[in-house]
């Protein structure tokens, strides 16, 4: 309680208002410049349940919002016990109503990672839109370090997926646990396996709660 109470103090302090709250024990960073637009009334809340990682020592969250990094919210969120959301400079996570992420997951973003509405995300699921690091080609040119990840809303995603750069996942989607996706996924297709690939077409989650 005193540990939530603390967090909630530091984020209004950084934010000056209470649309990110921060439940229990975690390691927050707030870079000048940071900020959170609700385009719509709710909260993100960083830090519920104890799905799949129910340990002491996982149970906190780190939130790292680095200089004139943005986080968007439209409605009511959640995200797991033991998460990390890491936005670098001028970077923007975006996330919609009534999604949840479960525990453990890392969110890490160097442009911009979004994320619809009545989105399942499981427990230990790694969103990144960057490689963090570049490569030569043999032309002489750089890599493509960052590419935006999108989400459509209705996307059910396994525990222990990865999603990598400039992948956009269809509304009505579902990635099976432990995919690795490097490639865009079709609306209403089911992916399995690593790298992920279609299995099954023309579905559409049901029954979600938040």
């Amino acid at each position: 309680m005193l540990s939530t109470l603390w967090n909630k103090l530091i984020v209004y302090w950084k934010l000056k208002h209470s649309f990110l709250c921060v439940k229990g024990k975690a390691k927050i960073r707030i870079k000048k410049g940071a900020s959170v637009t609700q385009r719509t009334q709710g909260k993100l809340i960083v830090g519920y349940g104890d799905g799949a990682i129910a340990r002491f020592t996982h149970t906190g969250c780190n939130i790292n919002l680095m200089q004139h990094s943005r986080l968007v919210l439209n409605g009511n969120s959640k995200i797991g016990l033991g998460s990390a959301l890491t936005l670098e400079e001028g970077a923007v996570f975006e996330i919609g109503n009534s999604t949840y992420i479960s525990a453990g997951a890392t969110l890490r973003s160097a442009q911009k990672i979004s994320i619809g509405d009545q989105c399942a995300i499981s427990w230990n699921v790694t969103i990144l839109d960057s490689d963090f690091h570049e490569y030569t080609l043999e032309d002489g040119s750089l890599s493509v370090k960052t590419k935006e990840v999108k989400i459509g809303n209705n996307v059910w995603i396994g525990n222990n997926v990865l999603i990598l750069k400039g992948v956009t996942i269809g509304d009505n989607a579902i990635i099976a646990a432990g995919s690795v996706v490097t490639k865009s996924v079709p609306h209403g297709t089911i992916v399995a396996g690593n790298p992920a690939k279609i299995i099954k077409s023309g579905v559409t989650p049901t029954n979600l709660k938040f």
